[in-house]
Formats: C-alpha cells, structure tokens, sequence
C-alpha cells in the first residue's frame, strides 16, 4: 500500500515489561470485545483463532483521505475515505456481499454500516482533529457508503460533523487517525492525504509529520498528523 506509514519507536525496556506481562496474549481478545473495536474485529473472528495472529499487532491496516469541509470561514466537518487491506477486506465482503456482485448495495451498505462501523463512535471514529492540542468532539456521521475498489478492497466514505466549527486560522489544527491500542494501523494515503472544500477565499495547506506528543501503544508508536494552515 503507498501510504505515509506511523513510526513504530521501540523502547526495549518498556516493551520487555509489557511484553512479559502475565496477560498480555489475553489482552488482545480483550481489545476485540470492547463495542469500539468489535465494529472492526467483527469480521476477523475467524481469523483470531490462530495464535501467530493472536500475538501480533496490528491485525488489521488502513489508508485514509481527508477532506476538511468550510462553511464560511472556518471547518464544520470532515468527509472520510477508509481503504482496508486485503485480508480485511475479503472477510467484510464475505459476510456482508450477499449477492456476491463486489458492491454493497442497499441493505448490505447497512448491514456493513450497522455492524461494521457504528461502534467506532465510541473513540470518535479514530479521527482526532486537535484546536490547540485539544480534540475537538465529533458530533456524529452521515452518508456513510461501503464500496469494494476495482483492486477489491473494502471502502468506507462518511462524513463527520464537529460539534463544534473549528478557526484554522486563528488557531493551531492536526488532523490524526489512529487507533490508540494499534489494533489498526491507519496511514494517510500518499496521494492527496488532505484536500480542502468550500474554503472560497481562503488559502489552506498541510504538512504531514509525526505525532510525538501523542504516541500510542505503550508508547512505542508515533501516529501521522497533519497540521494545517489557513490565510
């Protein structure tokens, strides 16, 4: 996958207390029966039987596009593009592509919607758009569409309204989409990662980096961020 990839920044010692914890095999299962994480793990669970699985993480990846929407002058919402791996991929269309026509259409988008992707509103849809290094809410989604690409990968487009307008002018915005237990990998795609909309009269630029402040998974990863500018 062409993707800006998350810098994964091992700590020895960190990663030896962690890693000969008693139950950190069992952690894994525990993760994927959280409501969040079941809306993706829904579709491994064959998969989770095999303990080199099992052991290892991520388990599943994605690439995300951005599209960081005005009105007027300042960002209301943002529209999402999520492509998932292969494997993934292969077990969503395998549960939920009924017809076996490659598309999800109807109720199949909403099978895939409801049971796949729903729960992810209890960590903000993995998306953590900071206003001066404070995440501002997502106040939910809409037109959420499931789609299969021609190199049969699973696609997600949905928009998310912030419950709050946000100034990117006036103030500091970094844009990140992880997921915090690395569960899921997610790397912005390296074409056009973010684009900007009805910002009219307004210039907007981005510059993709690491988010040091913010690392996940016992410290050890460093997430993709995108800190835009607007004049």
């Amino acid at each position: 996958m062409t993707r800006w990839r998350a810098a994964l920044k091992v700590k020895p010692l960190t990663f030896v207390a962690e890693a000969s914890r008693p139950d950190f095999r069992g952690a894994r299962f525990f993760w994927c029966a959280r409501p969040a994480i079941a809306a993706i793990c829904l579709s491994l669970v064959a998969l989770t039987a095999s303990p080199p699985l099992a052991q290892a993480h991520p388990h599943v990846w994605l690439d995300t596009q951005a599209t960081m929407i005005f009105t007027g002058k300042k960002i209301s919402a943002i529209r999402m593009v999520w492509v998932f791996d292969d494997m993934f991929s292969l077990t969503v269309m395998d549960q939920f592509d009924h017809n076996h026509d490659r598309r999800f259409f109807d109720a199949e988008n909403d099978e895939v919607r409801d049971n796949a992707f729903v729960a992810l509103a209890d960590i903000g849809f993995l998306t953590y758009l900071r206003r001066n290094e404070k995440v501002v809410k997502v106040a939910g989604f809409q037109d959420f569409i499931a789609d299969i690409t021609d190199e049969g990968r699973v696609k997600y487009s949905f928009t998310l309204n912030l419950a709050k307008p946000v100034d990117p002018i006036a103030d500091q915005i970094g844009l990140s989409v992880y997921d915090s237990e690395y569960f899921i990998d997610v790397g912005f795609a390296k074409d056009n990662p973010i684009s900007f909309s009805g910002n009219d009269g307004i210039t907007c630029s981005y510059k993709m980096g690491e988010d040091d402040k913010h690392r996940i998974y016992f410290d050890m990863v460093s997430p993709q961020r995108a800190d835009i500018t607007c004049h």
